[in-house]
């Protein structure tokens, strides 16, 4: 297989993906077996290993193949152990934790970025952030992609939020100010496991987290009396238990060579550290075989204040004035002068001094060592500090979402686990903030219910806020169910398994996929996973070819998510036909419009020729078909030529009154078509003859 063929690339669907072939042989279950069975047996220290071990060979035979090969994939990069600490492995259920949020979703929604310079200002999440931590921020990014589906753990996020947003206690203000300029200790303490870190590095999280301990500590007592949300009072109370560890290392280490990178004096107290005790002292043994010479030295010079002198690193060096160089002995060695003196080392110090030296450079290889063997050790508790800094996170996801509510009218959402979304003049987030102080944010509300109107056909002039609209009720739910508050007067949501979206035009260059060929694909996706928990929100299905076949398709798709699917559906639309279903589906779909007013182009009663008509957006969601979609208006407000505008205008009424015509002609002649009396035929006759003849010319 070619793994740049487009094939490859369709089924795969990002080109970003680096796909590695390794030889069969490694997949073979007797091979893989003995490669996983040994990788395990190496971690087993206690009855934990064993226990892990005995769940772990149970896995099924494909699981097991796999990862033996990812096994022997990490450890070229010496990176296998990120398997084994600790080996933990949870079997997959056909039960989902999280919404499901595709890439499309989060693109189009703008959840992470915004579609105009990709950047976070404009997006739910710029929004929802207001963390202090880095690894805080990562957290909520996750939450932000992954709501949850489970409704306990919903709402005792939204306990959480509740109890910090109208506390009165000092204890979340105090905490506040512990995470406020932590370091990245995430990644710090990854580091550390996987010894990429230095012994500076190490100082500074090592001390962050004891210090990070003994502050929640002391809080033990005011959280006990004061914090009443289970989810806070676990995460706090818990976070010093698991920092225990961090002590004992701080106090080995010693601070100065921690923070200049001196491993040869980084442990305090030797004890533990053998080997570097032992050379230690074969160095100071020597050392002092070098100082006793100086005696030897001083009578042979009959100089007793004679003193060894170092320069530029050369140590022992025998310092004589240049007047006095012929008293010296002849095996003495020079190695440095200047005008006034002459530095020279004597055999003995030559052969010490290299011995000193060679202990030296073997001091740093066991300090190295030693070294890695204490982050080893250190590594040990990898998993509860982590799970330290997890809650840590947690907490500051917390604090940033009572931010949130804090910021205007946001209200607590009722989560339920009937089919429903119910919101009372709900807000866009996002634009919300972005028109600050303005006011001019107009709500609206949405009542979606499974057992009765789950589908909303949403029709109205271009910019009016359809797309905008739709938005805003995706977004509403994945604030709900990522435990937030969010902005509307009320809300009552029901689980969201997925939410779903096709929006936007663009064709794909890369995959040689037109722009309806990308339409046509996300829809397809939808239609294979949408289920009836889920929210489908489709906008403009269908424009990306001729109006014949564009209503077509955006008619079947959307009759199919109606009478198969049953999921909560958004669907926009130009298309007047589609809107027909809501007399097939009475009980299930309503027809909705964005308010707006039309006024006439004054220029128009002066000329007489055809002019777009000026619309004045109302962004409020109304009963009702939008007849027309009035594009020459958004045509005008874009700068198009007046002369364009007035054929174009022309054009639209011409083709107008020809739509209406056969219109006419069907209903007419359909009603002719069912009469089977006399009486019923005259009847016909007589409003035949009323219509304006003009209508029905051939």
């Amino acid at each position: 297989m070619q793994l740049c063929s487009p094939q490859f690339l369709s089924r795969v669907r990002d080109d970003r993906i680096r796909v590695e072939r390794m030889d069969n042989m490694y997949f073979e279950y007797s091979h893989a077996s003995q490669v996983f069975t040994e990788f395990c047996v190496k971690d087993i220290v206690d009855i934990k290993g064993s226990q892990s071990l005995s769940s772990a060979v149970i896995l099924e035979k494909p699981v097991i193949c796999s990862l033996a090969a990812v096994i022997r994939y990490l450890k070229e990069f010496n990176l296998a152990k990120v398997l084994s600490k600790p080996m933990k492995f949870k079997q997959l259920s056909g039960a989902m934790e999280f919404m499901t949020i595709n890439g499309t979703t989060l693109r189009n929604l703008e959840i992470l970025q915004n579609q105009t310079d990709m950047k976070s200002k404009g997006s739910l999440f710029w929004v929802l952030d207001h963390t202090k931590t880095s690894f805080g921020r990562r957290k909520l990014k996750k939450w932000v992609t992954q709501p949850l589906l489970n409704l306990r753990e919903i709402n005792a996020r939204l306990d959480a939020v509740s109890e910090v947003l109208s506390s009165e206690s000092s204890v979340f203000g105090q905490i506040e100010n512990h995470l406020h300029k932590l370091p990245d200790i995430e990644r710090g303490v990854c580091s550390i496991y996987h010894k990429k870190c230095s012994t500076k590095e190490f100082f500074l999280i090592v001390k962050t987290l004891y210090h990070l301990k003994s502050e929640f500590q002391a809080l033990i007592p005011a959280v006990n009396s004061h914090v009443q949300s289970d989810l806070l009072r676990t995460f706090i109370l818990e976070i010093p238990e698991l920092l225990r560890p961090v002590e004992h290392y701080l106090k080995i280490l010693n601070e100065q060579a921690a923070k200049i990178g001196d491993k040869t004096e980084l442990f305090k107290d030797l004890s533990d550290f053998p080997l570097i005790k032992k050379r230690k002292d074969e160095i100071q043994g020597v050392t002092d075989k070098i100082q006793i010479h100086l005696q030897e030295i001083r009578k042979i010079l009959k100089n007793p204040s004679a003193q060894y002198v170092t320069v530029s690193g050369q140590e022992f060096m025998i310092e004589i004035k240049n007047s006095a160089v012929a008293c010296i002995p002849t095996d003495w060695i020079k190695v440095g002068s200047t005008k006034a003196v002459s530095r020279f080392h004597s055999p003995f110090i030559v052969e010490n001094y290299r011995h000193l030296n060679q202990l030296r450079e073997q001091l740093v290889l066991d300090c190295n060592a030693e070294w890695l063997d204490f982050l080893e050790n250190f590594g040990e508790h990898y998993q509860s500090l982590c799970t330290a800094v997890h809650h840590l996170a947690a907490i500051d996801c917390i604090f940033s979402l009572a931010k949130v509510a804090k910021q205007g009218d946001y209200c607590r959402p009722t989560l339920l686990e009937e089919r429903k979304i119910i919101i009372k003049n709900g807000r866009h987030p996002v634009i919300d903030v972005l028109l600050g102080e303005q006011d001019q944010y107009v709500p609206n509300s949405t009542n979606l219910s499974g057992d009765s109107e789950r589908v909303m056909i949403i029709t109205g002039p271009n910019m009016g806020g359809k797309s905008s609209y739709i938005k805003q009720v995706a977004l509403i739910t994945i604030m709900a169910q990522i435990g937030s508050y969010v902005p509307a007067e009320e809300a009552t949501i029901g689980i969201v398994d997925g939410i779903y979206t096709r929006m936007g035009a663009a064709d794909n260059i890369y995959k040689g996929q037109s722009t309806f060929m990308e339409e046509l694909t996300d829809t397809a996706e939808i239609i294979r996973k949408a289920t009836s928990q889920s929210l489908v929100i489709m906008d403009e299905l269908g424009r990306g070819t001729s109006t014949h076949d564009g209503i077509a398709i955006a008619y079947a798709t959307l009759e199919y998510f109606i009478r198969d699917v049953e999921s909560l559906t958004l669907f926009v639309t130009h298309y007047p036909p589609v809107c027909e279903l809501e007399k097939s589906y009475s009980q299930q779909v309503g027809n909705y419009h964005m308010g707006f007013l039309v006024n006439e182009d004054e220029s128009k009663q002066d000329t007489g020729e055809e002019a777009p008509e000026f619309v004045t957006f109302l962004y409020q969601i109304t009963r009702g078909i939008a007849a027309r979609s009035y594009g020459l208006n958004v045509a005008k407000l874009a700068d198009v030529p007046g002369e364009i505008l007035k054929k174009a205008a022309s054009k639209s009424k011409e083709l107008e009154g020809l739509v209406n015509m056969k219109r006419k002609r069907r209903k007419c002649f359909t009603k002719l078509w069912t009469i089977t009396d006399a009486k019923a035929l005259r009847k016909w006759t007589d409003e035949f003859e009323m219509e304006d003849m003009a209508d029905f010319s051939f």
